[in-house]
């Protein structure tokens, strides 16, 4: 019976995204060799559709977040086990803000990723009607976004996460509730496997992965990772662009 667990990222912790798009194959080698002794988690900002080819090209079987930490899955059938909406009203304030910088496109709950990169929808005249877990900004400039976040995080019941962007120079600004972050639901994923939190190992390189470390046991960042990450983390390792998570999880089974 396995009591420990890893729980990782995957744009800039697993794959170089966005050029490369799925695990490599030292990388599939490595989940097989590590997951008789770990539960193997993702931890993703992306939402189902966009993380299933990764989560489906590692062979994942034990359950992941996703979406930001507002859904659990099943990664074998995408089925949801536990999710947490955002409230109608919070989220209401929030795409009023939003519709104070029209230049910038959103999405919310479900998207591919050409949706993400090629796509967004219209803020001026986005209508809603159906319950929203995970709503976001895409490709907000750098120097823009700090902005929009200090007004999104005046909404009591939300949380606010800026994320490194798949465009160089760009940020990403996620929505969700305030109970409802990478940290969240690493509690309740622990629940679920019934491992304890000093058992568990967190990976990650974004601004988004510090409720990731703030959830598990030893905090390992990307070498590509950002400083505010490094300076939380336990240790730092090799970069994505060299497959540094792969030859974490190698030295991590050979002792």
């Amino acid at each position: 019976m396995k009591n420990k667990a890893i729980i990782f990222d995957i744009d800039g912790t697993a794959i170089n995204s966005p050029a490369q798009k799925t695990p490599s194959k030292q990388l599939i080698k490595a989940v097989r060799e590590i997951e008789k002794d770990y539960y193997i988690c993702a931890a993703t900002g992306r939402v189902w559709t966009f993380a299933k080819p990764v989560l489906e090209g590692l062979s994942l079987t034990d359950p992941c977040i996703i979406s930001a930490g507002t859904q659990i899955c099943n990664p074998t059938t995408g089925e949801i086990i536990w999710q947490c909406d955002v409230d109608k009203t919070d989220l209401q304030a929030a795409i009023a803000i939003a519709k104070e910088y029209p230049d910038y496109k959103v999405l919310y709950n479900d998207n591919d990723e050409d949706a993400y990169l090629n796509g967004g929808l219209d803020i001026t005249s986005l209508e809603i009607d159906e319950p929203v877990y995970f709503f976001e900004l895409i490709f907000v400039p750098q120097e823009i976004a700090p902005e929009i976040v200090t007004k999104l995080s005046e909404i009591e019941g939300i949380a606010v996460t800026k994320v490194v962007a798949q465009r160089e120079g760009f940020n990403d600004i996620h929505v969700t509730n305030r109970n409802a972050t990478k940290e969240h639901a690493i509690a309740e994923l622990l629940k679920i496997l019934d491992v304890n939190q000093e058992n568990t190992i967190g990976v990650g390189d974004g601004h988004n992965d510090i409720h990731l470390f703030n959830a598990v046991g030893h905090k390992a960042a990307m070498g590509n990772a950002v400083d505010e990450l490094k300076s939380a983390a336990n240790e730092v390792i090799g970069n994505v662009t060299e497959d540094g998570f792969a030859s974490y999880l190698e030295r991590l089974e050979n002792g």
